[in-house]
């Protein structure tokens, strides 16, 4: 060294780096909300959280009831996203929800002519039609189509059938209906008529019916339009029926027209005639309005239009003087809540300004005292609702001359919840947008997936999908029953209909669902009691027991303890609480719930019995080994792969492994007996290194539950034993 005697201080690199813990309590669900964004992952960390964001109960949403079970049992990090039925998963744009809206209207501007029909949605017949005049033009056409979707059978009988035989089939996307066919229901079940035949489809089938002409037989769905579906899926009886098996659709331009809803209304008039406004009065009604104000806008509805509409048939014109559109008032999320959304505008006590309160049904929800239409001010409406209401936007209409708004009261109308035609697609989504499941793939820490409520084959295989595919083992799957089930029909669906027995370690089910307080009777009804999925209940459990302790994650979630569920009051069926009967249900690997004293979780199994993690915990603590080891050896990467580095990851890894043993994560406290990292060169050799690859070996010697108890009895023979002893015998 050059220059004066000094202490140089240099650092060197630690020979042991530190891993730090992955999380283990992120969970994610997917669900129908009352309100909040479509398609997009909302963190929140509170059941007021939750209700800011997503809004309160409602019949269609196991997401709320989820939350609540989730928090109440201890969750504290649930990222939420809210699904609707979407035209094309692939697309977020086709999102069937609808913002509700209204208009507040400035003084002195000419109006559009205008004419209310019938209270949507609307029920129309197949190829009705709407026929318009707009100021003095011709007419103009718009048809609204929906016919049944349907299958025919192979001829007119008779048909050779036998008894016992079966035919299933798929109506509108739902769970698939089995016909059985009993030689008592027929003069000669080898001989059965088309009428015979008819008979028995129809008390066995719903959604559809069975047609008998003397042509032959078809199967037509009770819905019209494009939502429409049958298939025949199989069963024994078809040889004689012949019924394609083929999926059959129903067409049109709506998806039921029973029920034609004011976006479809909006879509299928904008599609033929420009500058026409479609939406709804305050009380619901069907409104048409012309884009063109003033006298010389007309409007006539044509008495060719069908009477489903409610148009009468008058000119009706705009006018000079009427009040125009100054601000258009939307819910901040689409949907129908803000149907029960009031927005009334009042003096302010500034100059230039106005107040704006927003009542649901009646009751102040928000108040913004001072707002303005002047884009350069603090106040300007948009910007005050853009950061300050969780219920309502505006748009500002820029309408000539208005300064400020006269106390006026209007009510939003039109919303639409998106959930007709709701199918499970809706729920798993498409990568490319974003939807559903994948609308959690910005989340990077998720641990546990639920999707409440949406317990179908279809769902279920693809969350196992996402977590071990999408998601590379990284994530773990809670699976809800289907509601209804008992412990035979339970046991039928893991194995048979879902295809889940054996399936996989990435994955638990529970059953039966949940019984629980009615948290809301003014929304969910009059009944103290609800019965709910369970696993927003199991999740809040899961998170619970990774938050008890260091290593926490490697306890079961299960028994009396640990296991226990708060909030819930029983459970949907008793067949629970028969030992045989949740010993079937339990050798399918499904975990039963217990609602008998204790309420709690009497099982800690995965799918699969055969692979390397058959437990939850298991498989959850693996999950954190291999994301926690994964992310601390990140300073590895790009560095000279020679016998040092390696060492050092060695000594990194077995560091860690040594504070997991620390922590519970395997059967022995000795290092020898519990782990072994392997990182040698018969490991790593030539080609392995000359590949760019650095490998560790890990072998963990994981807790296993104690699921069944042993109790060994027998007579106590110690002092016979002892006098035989002293006796020399």
């Amino acid at each position: 060294m050059d220059g004066a005697s000094r202490v140089d201080i240099e650092e060197e690199e630690p020979r042991v780096r530190g891993i730090p813990s992955a999380p283990t309590s992120v969970f994610g669900a997917v669900g129908v909300a009352e309100r909040g964004p479509i398609g997009r992952a909302v963190l929140c960390t509170s059941p007021d959280r939750y209700r800011e964001v997503f809004g309160g109960f409602t019949p269609e949403s196991d997401l709320a009831l989820a939350a609540m079970g989730f928090f109440e049992n201890g969750g504290g990090q649930l990222w939420c996203v809210r699904t609707v039925h979407y035209a094309d998963p692939a697309d977020p744009t086709t999102a069937a929800a609808v913002r509700a809206s209204g208009i507040l209207t400035g003084p002195g501007a000419a109006g559009p002519a205008e004419v209310l029909g019938a209270t949507t949605p609307l029920h129309l017949e197949d190829g009705d039609e709407l026929v318009l005049a707009l100021s003095g033009g011709p007419d103009l056409v718009v048809a609204f189509r929906g016919s049944p979707a349907f299958v025919p059978s192979g001829g007119a009988g008779p048909f050779a059938l036998a008894d016992g035989q079966t035919l299933t089939l798929t109506v509108d996307g739902g769970r698939e209906q089995t016909v059985t066919f009993e030689a008592a229901d027929f003069v000669d079940i080898t001989a059965a008529t088309l009428a015979e035949v008819a008979a028995v489809l129809n008390a066995q089938t719903y959604a559809c019916k069975a047609i008998a002409d003397g042509a032959g037989l078809e199967l037509v769905t009770d819905a019209e339009g494009r939502l429409a579906s049958i298939q025949v899926t199989g069963g024994d009886a078809n040889a004689a029926l012949g019924f394609p098996t083929d999926r059959r659709e129903g067409l049109g331009n709506v998806d039921d027209r029973r029920a034609v809803t004011l976006g479809e209304l909006r879509a299928a008039v904008g599609a033929v005639v420009a500058d026409l406004e479609v939406t709804a009065d305050d009380a619901g009604r069907l409104a048409l309005r012309t884009a063109a104000t003033g006298r010389a806008a007309s409007l006539q509805v044509r008495a060719a239009t069908a009477p489903g509409f409610g148009l009468d048939n008058d000119l009706h014109e705009g006018s000079d003087t009427a009040a125009a559109p100054a601000v258009r008032i939307e819910g901040r999320d689409p949907g129908a809540y803000a149907d029960r959304l009031t927005v009334a505008v009042s003096p302010s006590s500034e100059a230039g300004a106005f107040r704006l309160s927003v009542l649901e049904e009646g009751t102040v929800r928000e108040s913004h005292p001072v707002v303005s239409l002047d884009p350069s001010s603090a106040s300007y409406i948009e910007r005050v609702l853009a950061e300050g209401s969780r219920l309502i936007r505006a748009t500002d209409l820029a309408l000539p001359g208005a300064a400020t708004l006269e106390p006026q009261v209007v009510a939003l109308r039109g919303g639409d919840d998106g959930l007709a035609g709701l199918v499970d697609q809706d729920f798993i989504g498409a990568k490319p947008g974003k939807t559903g499941l994948h609308a959690l793939d910005v989340v990077r820490d998720l641990a546990v997936l639920m999707v409440p409520g949406r317990a179908s084959a279809a769902t279920h295989n693809a969350m196992i999908r996402y977590c071990e595919v999408d998601r590379r083992g990284a994530v773990f799957a809670v699976l809800d029953p289907p509601a209804g089930l008992g412990a035979v029909e339970m046991a039928s669906y893991v194995e048979r209909d879902a295809g889940l027995y054996q399936l996989s370690e990435h994955a638990a089910i529970y059953w039966p669902r949940l019984v629980v307080l009615n948290p809301s009777r003014g929304r969910l009804g009059l009944d103290r009691e609800l019965v709910a999925p369970p696993s927003g209940v199991v999740c809040g459990v899961y998170a619970r027991t990774d938050g008890s302790r260091d290593g926490g994650v490697y306890e079961p979630p299960a028994g009396e303890e640990v296991g226990r569920m708060f909030g819930v009051l029983g459970v949907e069926t008793d067949e629970v609480l028969d030992e045989e009967l949740r010993g079937l249900v339990f050798d399918k690997r499904v975990n039963p719930l217990m609602a008998e004293g204790v309420r709690y979780i009497d099982g800690a199994r995965t799918l699969k019995s055969n692979g390397n993690f058959p437990s939850v915990s298991e498989r959850r603590g693996v999950i954190f080994i291999e994301r926690s080891v994964k992310a601390g050896l990140g300073f590895a990467r790009h560095r000279n792969n020679d016998e040092r580095l390696r060492a050092q990851v060695g000594r990194t890894v077995s560091a860690f492994l040594l504070t997991q043993m620390d922590n519970g994560a395997f059967r022995s406290r000795v290092p020898s007996k519990a782990f072994y990292v392997d990182v040698s060169d018969e490991l790593n050799n030539a080609r392995v290194i000359f590949a760019g690859k650095l490998l560790v070996r890990m072998g963990l010697a994981t807790q296993k539950p104690a699921e069944f108890i042993g109790l060994l009895v027998s007579q106590d023979t110690r002092a016979i034993e002892q006098e035989l002893a002293e006796a020399g015998l």
